[in-house]
């Protein structure tokens, strides 16, 4: 009977080889119990990890997650059930990738961790937190992840890189985005880090919290982590090729190998489009700016109250030069629209075209279309337009009756997306902001200034920026150390009406200041505070005569507190060794008292002294900080070692060597320039100090030449 039943009952298991139904007499009561243990830990685990996935709480290092992951393993392995898919096979690699890590570290820096926000949420008042309140609190909040981020990594080997951890402070940082409120987002890479911090300082000024970085590489994220600056950053966002050049330079760096191929510039806007295009898959509206910008004022009231931008799609700004126009005509639709200030909601017709750009950005066989060129095409060719031409307007039912003048118009693009063009005198490009100073002319305030329309490169972008006290990230010894010299001097009253050669001239005048105040600051060891400039001709690359400025733009020569890269190469200044500061550095806020309150005006006991002479009269001058030259342009000679005067023409050379077109049509060639600008003569070559002092003074007797005139 015994044989005749353990015959039927194996027979019965060939036949069913996956049965679960087995006899209670095949196996001991010892063996099932283990059989049923086993698989209900696999089963348990699945539903944990299933559970976690939900709730999107999965990181890779997690020590909950992992130790899922380790009984997930062992059960299947004794149940003989492999999980073969490919999610359970990657969690499987996770978990013996930290297989000899410390789990009890792990554990207690976790448990820590969720214990804190226990107590966040116990302690966190139930009452409707006013918007000050709810930045502060997202900004505690971020700090303790960092601190959190900053323990595990101590605790971990250092000798192996913990790909885990990065992967959680990556994903942290993203969801501790809060999306009742904007997002500041912006975009950085190698080169970019001076303006990536100059733009996150700005939104800490303004107690903005709802902040996140792109970082295309690990040298980026490195400067991200080391400044608390939230961040994305994978694989899937990695810039491949040399440092980005603009206007030929890189950002910060003059050693750093440059690149000016099309595809590394298609590659930057393929991986700006993906960035956003994640955030808006994840439902955040965004604010997007280059690094470049300066929020001066925080917008996102603004974005909240106007009912357009609740209305519109994607909002951008443009390069237009004119409020008029923009007021007469409801939008600058004609102009070129300037990617680096986007305001995305997250809609379907958003998310299709952000993917639309990033595949032509990827697909594109243009050597030399840019971001920007492919944006404008994309918005215009799907409604039958090429560009400049202008998008329609379109009404829209809740418009304000007599909105405000700085307003948000609205157009019909292609795949009827609704484009918002952002209103020029608020978010504001270089032209407007630093040339024209329409803001001032208005009485406006603006939120941000994109550094556009701007020449010398970065060093260009960085002296605007500073000359207007929005640059946020020098070391306090620059504010702080050293004496220094300035004039007061303006320049002569006939050199200051309209025409490019005035213009001309009186950059020649600036420049022979600027040699003298150079050679002050050799002889009295101090640094030279750079006068204002004014600009009698605007500076374009194409066509400024013979108005001397550029068509469409509101407000005309003469432009006062002019751009220092309107006048001098800074690159060159850079090269020939010369410190100097800012026109406005004694008034900006970040300068130390004990200098502003240690000035004295000086006036000289003859023109045209020697360094012997200038040593003897200021050089026990060491009480005060600042000592203002009431005249500068006849208040240098020469060095009286010819060795020295040699050495500081050699400097100047390079210094003071820059070059502007001011150019019309016409000519033979269809193009007439006047080219400036030209460099003093050398002080080694002006020697007859007494000859000098006993002439009438022409500045123009100093200069080889003021200017070329070609066609």
């Amino acid at each position: 009977m015994t044989t005749t039943t353990t015959t039927t009952n194996l027979h019965h298991q060939r036949a069913n080889p996956h049965s679960k139904a087995l006899s209670s007499n095949s196996y001991s009561r010892r063996r099932k119990f283990v059989f049923c243990f086993v698989l209900f830990l696999a089963c348990a685990g699945l539903f944990e990890l299933r559970f976690l996935e939900k709730e999107k709480k999965w990181t890779p290092a997690s020590p909950v997650n992992n130790r899922v992951a380790l009984h997930l393993g062992a059960g299947a392995g004794a149940a003989g059930a492999a999980a073969d898919d490919g999610a359970f096979r990657r969690r499987d690699d996770a978990a013996r990738r930290v297989q000899d890590t410390d789990h009890e570290d792990y554990a207690r820096n976790n448990n820590n961790r969720d214990a804190r926000r226990r107590r966040r949420r116990v302690s966190e008042p139930k009452k409707e937190l006013s918007y000050e309140e709810e930045e502060q609190l997202r900004k505690q909040r971020m700090e303790e992840r960092m601190a959190g981020g900053k323990d595990v990594r101590e605790s971990n080997d250092k000798s192996q890189p913990n790909h885990q951890e990065h992967e959680k402070l990556r994903v942290e940082h993203v969801d501790s985005l809060n999306k009742s409120s904007i997002v500041f987002a912006a975009f950085a890479s190698a080169g970019f880090h001076e303006f990536m911090l100059n733009w996150y300082a700005h939104t800490q000024k303004l107690n903005i919290g709802n902040v996140i970085v792109a970082a295309f590489d690990a040298e980026t994220e490195k400067v991200c982590k080391e400044n608390n600056i939230p961040y994305l950053g994978d694989e899937e966002l990695r810039y491949t090729h040399g440092v980005v050049a603009t206007g030929g330079q890189p950002l910060h760096d003059q050693n750093a190998k440059v690149t000016m191929v099309g595809k590394a510039f298609q590659q930057i806007g393929a991986l700006k489009a993906s960035f956003l295009l994640r955030l808006m898959q994840k439902g955040f509206r965004v604010l997007v700016s280059d690094c470049d910008t300066a929020w001066m004022r925080d917008p996102r009231e603004w974005f909240v109250t106007n009912e357009m931008a609740k209305y519109v799609d994607m909002a951008v700004s443009t390069d237009c030069l004119s409020y008029k126009n923009e007021e007469k005509v409801r939008g600058c639709w004609h102009d070129q629209f300037n990617t680096g200030i986007l305001f995305l909601n997250p809609t379907e017709k958003t998310k299709g075209f952000l993917k639309d750009w990033q595949v032509a950005l990827e697909t594109t066989t243009h050597k030399f279309e840019h971001d920007q060129d492919i944006f404008n095409r994309l918005l215009r060719e799907g409604a039958g337009l090429r560009p400049p031409q202008r998008l329609d307007e379109i009404d829209v039912e809740n418009r304000k009756e007599g909105a405000e003048r700085h307003e948000l118009h609205v157009a019909l693009a292609s795949k009827d997306l609704k484009l918002g063009a952002l209103p020029l005198t608020l978010f504001t490009s270089g032209h407007v902001f630093f040339i024209q100073q329409t803001h001032l002319h208005l009485n406006v305030e603006p939120f941000v200034v994109h550094t556009t329309y701007q020449f010398s490169q970065a060093r260009g972008k960085r002296q605007r920026l500073r000359e207007h006290q929005l640059w946020l990230i020098d070391a306090q010894e620059y504010h702080d150390e050293g004496n220094f010299i300035t004039t007061s001097e303006k320049p002569p009253q006939e050199l200051l009406s309209i025409g490019i050669e005035n213009h001309l001239k009186l950059a020649s005048w600036y420049r022979l200041v600027l040699r003298n105040l150079f050679a002050y600051a050799e002889i009295l060891n101090r640094i030279p505070i750079l006068p204002e400039f004014s600009c009698l001709c605007d500076r374009y690359w194409g066509n400024v005569l013979p108005q001397c400025y550029i068509p469409g733009a509101d407000i005309h020569p003469p432009y006062n507190k002019c751009p220092m890269d309107h006048v001098t190469n800074l690159p060159n200044l850079e090269r020939a060794g010369l410190k100097f500061r800012e026109y406005s550095f004694l008034t900006n806020e970040q300068t130390s008292d004990k200098i502003k309150q240690s000035v004295e005006t000086v006036s000289l006991s003859r023109q045209f002294p020697t360094d012997e002479e200038i040593r003897d009269q200021l050089g026990r001058k060491t009480d005060k900080r600042v000592l203002v030259l009431e005249t500068a342009s006849k208040s240098f000679c020469t060095f009286k070692d010819e060795s020295k005067s040699k050495a500081f023409d050699s400097k100047m050379q390079t210094g003071l060597e820059a070059g502007s077109h001011f150019c019309k049509h016409g000519g033979s060639t269809g193009r007439i320039c006047e080219i400036g600008f030209t460099k003093p003569k050398g002080v080694s070559q002006n020697r007859d100090c007494d000859r000098m002092r006993s002439e009438d003074f022409d500045f123009e007797k100093f200069y080889d030449k003021l200017w070329e005139h070609k066609e």
